[in-house]
C-alpha cells in the first residue's frame, strides 16, 4: 500500500479528480496516517518488542516513540512483561496507575510485583540549524545537522519539524543518523532544506513504563510487548506494512475525516462503517489464520447435587 496507490483510491473514493484542490496533498496524508494508527490500534498488528535494561532504584523506564499499546496477554487477559534477572525468568503483570499510586510502594525489590504504563513528560522542541542543502524529491527533504544528535535525544518517526526559515512544517518520516532526517514539509517557500534553514522539532506525546515497587539490581533485562504505531507515508514510494486486503479500510478511514471536514457527516458515517465492518472481517481472518478461539462463558448457576428439600 504505497503512497501513490491510497491518494489515488482515497481520490476515487471521494469522487474528485487529480487536479481537485479540495483534496490537498497534506490533509490526504494527514488523514491516512490517522488511519494507518487507527487500524492498527483495532487489529492489533504490527507488533514488536522492545528491550529495557534496568537501573537499580530506578522506577520509570521510557518506550519507544512508536508504542501504541501492550500486545500479548496470559489466559486471564492481563497484559504482561518478560523479566529476566540473569538466570531466570519472571512475568510481572499490569496494573492500573491509580492503584500504584495509592499503594505507594517506594522500597526496591528484586523482582517487581507490578508494572503499569503512562504519559510521560513533554521534551522542549529540538533546534537546530540545516548545515547541508538538500532539495524535494518525491516529496521528501533531507535535515542534515552536523552538530546535531537525533537518535541521542529521541527523535523519531510521526514527530512535527518546523523549518522556521521558509515558514515550512511538517512530519519526520524516518530518522537515517544522528545527524540526519528525512522530512514532508509544506506551505513554505520551496518545502526543503537550504544550508542554514534554522528548524524546530516538536516530539509527538511519549509514554513510559512504570514498577510498581522499583527493582533493586541494574542490568536485568525487561521485554515489553506491543502494538507497534506505522511510520507515516508522505511519499508516492513508501509504504504502510499491511496486508492488501487492509487498504480498502485504510482509505473509508481517511474518507470518514474527510466528510467532517466538508461537514457531511451522516454520508461519512457510511465510509465509518465501511471501515469498521473491514476491520472485522480482518481481524477474523487473522484470528483463523493462527487458530485463536475466543471463551464461551455461561452465567448460569450450576444446581447443587447435594441439596435437599427440609
Amino acid at each position: 500500500m504505497d503512497g501513490y496507490t491510497l491518494l489515488y483510491q482515497l481520490r476515487q473514493l471521494l469522487n474528485e479528480s487529480s487536479t481537485a484542490t479540495w483534496l490537498d496533498t497534506q490533509s490526504s496524508y494527514d488523514y491516512l496516517y490517522q488511519s494507518a494508527i487507527m487500524l492498527s490500534n483495532r487489529i492489533n498488528m504490527p507488533t514488536t518488542t522492545q528491550t529495557i535494561t534496568t537501573v537499580a532504584d530506578q522506577t520509570n523506564y521510557p518506550l519507544n516513540a512508536d508504542y501504541l499499546k501492550m500486545y500479548l496477554t496470559d489466559n486471564q487477559n492481563r497484559y504482561f512483561v518478560k523479566y529476566y534477572d540473569g538466570t531466570s525468568y519472571y512475568w510481572v503483570y499490569w496494573r492500573d496507575y491509580a492503584g500504584v499510586v495509592l499503594a505507594n510502594q517506594t522500597t526496591s525489590v528484586k523482582i517487581p510485583d507490578s508494572f503499569t504504563i503512562r504519559d510521560r513528560a513533554a521534551s522542549d522542541p529540538d533546534t537546530g540549524t540545516c548545515t547541508t542543502a538538500a532539495d524535494e524529491t518525491n516529496n521528501e527533504a533531507t535535515l542534515t545537522d552536523s552538530a546535531a544528535t537525533f537518535t541521542t535525544t529521541g527523535v523519531s518517526a510521526g514527530d512535527w519539524i518546523h523549518n522556521t526559515t521558509d515558514a515550512s512544517h511538517g512530519v519526520v518520516v524516518s530518522v537515517t543518523s544522528e545527524t540526519a532526517l528525512v522530512s514532508a514539509l509544506y506551505g513554505g517557500t520551496d518545502n526543503e532544506w537550504d544550508d542554514s534553514d534554522a528548524y524546530k522539532i516538536t516530539m509527538q506525546p511519549r509514554l513510559e513504563l512504570v514498577f510498581d515497587p522499583p527493582p533493586s539490581t541494574a542490568s536485568h533485562s525487561v521485554t515489553v510487548y506491543y502494538v507497534q504505531k506505522p511510520a507515516p507515508v508522505y511519499s508516492y514510494y513508501r509504504s504502510y506494512k499491511f496486508y492488501p486486503a487492509l487498504m480498502p479500510a485504510l482509505v473509508h478511514y481517511a474518507a470518514w475525516l474527510y466528510k467532517y471536514r466538508d461537514r457531511q457527516p451522516d454520508y461519512g458515517d457510511v465510509f465509518y462503517k465501511t471501515w469498521d465492518n473491514a476491520c472485522r472481517n480482518v481481524n477474523q481472518m487473522l484470528n483463523s489464520g493462527i487458530i485463536r478461539k475466543g471463551y464461551g462463558v455461561n452465567f448460569i448457576k450450576r444446581a447443587s447435587t447435594g441439596w435437599t428439600n427440609k
